[in-house]
């Protein structure tokens, strides 16, 4: 069985698989339960298609979708859709702002600030994006919570092949990407790559979490002791997804996971 959050991914692309995508709406009545990896992945195709969602068959869905992009008033286990400005960098407040809203329990408030501030500068270094997006939800029966950075910059694979980075595959240049493989200089290992690399061992090693990485033709989930990927089909994503899910009831302490790890296929 896929990872929690390949699962779904995979829904999102059972959507994708459903409709005709010459048509201007996508339907998303396939699909009774909507999280931010799968409103992140269809909002940006649909950004980036000119399309929109046709209104669910279910009340209580619709009801949901419009809280998490921010139409409706929403709950505080919601952090509604926030654009990233694509003129400057505005982590810090978009940080601040997650923080305040999702009430993060004590001890994690460091880890996320961390991690957040790590994935949005990221955007801004190296996708040359010029939409992005965060939405976040807080699971209280589950003790997790899920966030998903999504942006239609030049992807991962596409800022290697720019750079004269060889990869065997797409899912290959996500974990080159993730075990520090920089395109800011020469497309050599440099400091700034290893951000994605400490972020993902907090996730992971430290928060017993998830991270998805979708990017290109390519989807890999990494967690404690596993690796899983897949490959999708062209077109069915336009830059990179980034969704992590954190397991709430424990405490990350940040200096335990600054030295690298190397993850394999």
């Amino acid at each position: 069985m896929s990872p929690a959050l390949m699962m779904n991914f995979e829904k999102s692309i059972k959507i994708l698989d459903e409709n005709d995508l010459n048509d201007d709406i996508i339907n998303i009545d396939s699909c009774n339960f909507l999280t931010p990896t799968i409103i992140s992945h269809l909002m940006g195709f649909i950004y980036h298609n000119h399309k929109s969602i046709k209104k669910h068959d279910d009340n209580s869905i619709n009801e949901y979708l419009h809280k998490v992009l921010g139409l409706k008033e929403h709950p505080d286990t919601t952090f509604p859709f926030r654009w990233l400005d694509e003129k400057s960098d505005n982590s810090s407040e978009l940080t601040r702002d997650i923080l305040s809203i999702m009430n993060p329990i004590k001890g994690l408030t460091q880890a996320l600030q961390y991690i957040f501030s790590e994935l949005i500068t990221n955007v801004y270094d190296h996708s040359d994006f010029d939409n992005g997006f965060v939405i976040g939800q807080y699971y209280p029966r589950l003790k997790s919570t899920d966030y998903c950075f999504m942006d239609n910059g030049i992807s991962i694979p596409g800022s290697f092949k720019n750079s004269n980075i060889t990869f065997e595959n797409d899912c290959d240049a996500i974990i080159q990407a993730i075990n520090g493989k920089s395109t800011k200089e020469c497309g050599g290992y440099i400091e700034r790559g290893t951000g994605l690399n400490t972020v993902t061992n907090m996730v992971t090693r430290g928060g017993n979490g998830n991270v998805l990485i979708a990017s290109g033709e390519g989807v890999v989930e990494l967690t404690k002791n596993n690796i899983v990927t897949k490959q999708i089909p062209k077109n069915y994503i336009k830059g990179t997804l980034v969704s992590i899910r954190i397991k709430s009831d424990k405490a990350i302490n940040i200096y335990d996971y600054l030295n690298p790890h190397t993850y394999e296929l």
